[in-house]
């Protein structure tokens, strides 16, 4: 959970590539899954990292799965370039990505915070729009249990 509690708090700050290597101290200790969370979770938010500096220190911490994780990683950013073409059509890509990044943080968050996840709950969170998700992940952390990370009070 320590981990994805990092990438939460450095994924909007400036100095997120400078700081790439205490995000990701924790990356030989993760599974692959949830490295690639993280990953796409730091790609899809404000401040970018150069990809360039994430193989090197992926290279450095976690040498024997840097080739499938970068693969992984560098794969939908080639076809979606490809396929969509248009300025505004990658703009609607990544706003619908970044979505997606931050929904599938918050599952794994609540997963590691109250155990199994029912599927109606992921479900809402799926369907939501950015500022519910990032309410809750504010929520998350002091919630006493899962519910409460909903509840508007």
């Amino acid at each position: 959970m320590t981990a994805f509690l990092k990438a939460l708090k450095y994924s909007r700050r400036d100095d997120l590539p400078d700081c790439i290597d205490i995000v990701l101290a924790e990356a030989p200790l993760l599974g692959t899954r949830d490295l690639l969370v993280i990953l796409k979770y730091l790609d899809k938010g404000p401040v970018a990292v150069n990809s360039k500096l994430m193989r090197e220190t992926l290279v450095r911490l976690v040498p024997d799965r840097e080739e499938s994780i970068m693969g992984w990683f560098s794969q939908p950013f080639y076809d979606e370039g490809k396929a969509e073409g248009k300025a505004e059509g990658k703009a609607e890509g990544k706003a619908e990505g970044k979505v997606e990044g931050e929904a599938e943080m918050l599952g794994h968050l609540l997963e590691k915070r109250f155990g199994v996840v029912p599927a109606v709950v992921r479900e809402q969170i799926v369907t939501a729009d950015v500022a519910s998700i990032r309410a809750w992940v504010e929520r998350v952390l002091d919630a006493p249990d899962l519910q409460s990370v909903f509840d508007a009070n």
